[in-house]
Formats: C-alpha cells, sequence, structure tokens
C-alpha cells in the first residue's frame, strides 16, 4: 500500500460527512452515527475514531486507514473498498454482504460476527484477527490469506478453501461443507479436529 498524502487539519466533527466526495483528510477523534447519503473517500486517515451503527446509502472507500477505532455494527453492503488499512480496529458485526473488497489489510483486528456473506475478494489478508463466528459464506476470492487469526466457530458455507492455508489459526468448530474441503491447507493437529467434525473416528 503506497503513502498516503495526509493534509495536516484535523476534523473533529462530522459535518464534512455531508460532503459526497471526501479526499485528502485526516479524522480524529471523529464520531458518526446515524444515516448518511452516498459519500466517496479516498487517500484519507481515520484515527481514534467512533464510527457505529452508521448506514450509508452508499459508500466507496479507496487508500484508506483506519488506526485504533471503532466501526462495530457498521453497514458497508453492496459497495466497492479498494486499498484499505484496518489497524488495531473494533470491527464487530460489521458488515461487508455483497461488497467488493481488494487489497485490503486487517490487523490486529476484532472481526468477530462479521459478515462477508456473498463478497468477492481479491488480495487481502487478515493477521492476528478475531474472526470468531463470523460469516463467510458464498465469497469468491482470489488471494486471501489468514495468519495467526482466530476462526473458530467461522462459517464458509459454499465457499472454496482449494488452496487456502489456514495452518496458523484457530479453526475450532469451523463449519464447512463436507464435500468442500478438497486443496485446504491445514496443520496435523488441524487435520485431526476436523476429521472429528466429520465424524471420522481415529484409533
Amino acid at each position: 500500500m503506497k503513502n498516503i498524502p495526509i493534509l495536516p487539519k484535523i476534523l473533529e466533527s462530522s459535518q464534512e460527512l455531508a460532503e459526497e466526495y471526501l479526499t485528502n483528510k485526516e479524522f480524529s477523534n471523529l464520531t458518526i452515527t446515524g444515516y448518511h447519503n452516498y459519500t466517496e473517500i479516498e487517500n484519507s486517515l481515520f484515527t481514534f475514531c467512533q464510527i457505529q451503527n452508521a448506514i450509508f446509502e452508499g459508500l466507496d472507500i479507496t487508500n484508506v486507514i483506519f488506526k485504533i477505532s471503532n466501526l462495530s455494527n457498521l453497514a458497508l453492503t453492496s459497495h466497492s473498498y479498494q486499498k484499505i488499512l484496518f489497524e488495531n480496529c473494533n470491527l464487530t458485526g460489521i458488515n461487508f454482504t455483497d461488497s467488493y473488497l481488494e487489497k485490503i489489510i486487517f490487523k490486529d483486528c476484532n472481526l468477530a460476527y462479521s459478515n462477508l456473506t456473498n463478497t468477492k475478494v481479491k488480495d487481502c489478508q487478515f493477521i492476528n484477527c478475531n474472526l470468531k463466528e463470523a460469516s463467510l459464506n458464498n465469497m469468491v476470492w482470489k488471494g486471501l490469506e489468514f495468519k495467526d487469526s482466530n476462526l473458530s466457530e467461522a462459517e464458509f458455507y459454499k465457499t472454496s478453501v482449494n488452496n487456502l492455508d489456514l495452518s496458523t489459526c484457530n479453526i475450532k468448530n469451523i463449519k464447512i461443507d463436507s464435500n468442500n474441503l478438497k486443496g485446504l491447507q491445514v496443520s496435523y493437529d488441524q487435520a485431526i479436529e476436523l476429521s472429528l467434525l466429520l465424524g471420522i473416528k481415529i484409533k
């Protein structure tokens, strides 16, 4: 991800979110809730922001960094998100359903109960993230990486796991179609756990 040009001004109110197009902005300690019209955000930085339970009629985000921010229960459905870094953010219950995600890095984030159902994903990474009970159903992906993340009780129904490497992750009680395990890369201990989920008895 290339360096993002940031203007020195720090905004502490949500007034400028009334604009349809935001670029080269730096937001700190910003609180956003409620309903908002269509907005495009590019080349911007959000730190220590609270964007909770907000609903956007449309929101396209490109080349943006979110750090140490709370975006829990945010609805980001049916739109395009590219070149984003989420670092040390609370994304509990965030909803990306029916969206396109490209070149997004989630690092040290809580995505428990998040919803990525019906998403198209390209070149995305989850690094040291909590995706407990996340929904990753019917997801189409190319270049997807999970590293040192918690995927316990996460759902991968109707999602191909061919060549997906989960060997460094917690996959306890993960939910995957039994006929869709071909090509999944796991550790030896994980393979034993998966066999138990499939009802295979190991003696």
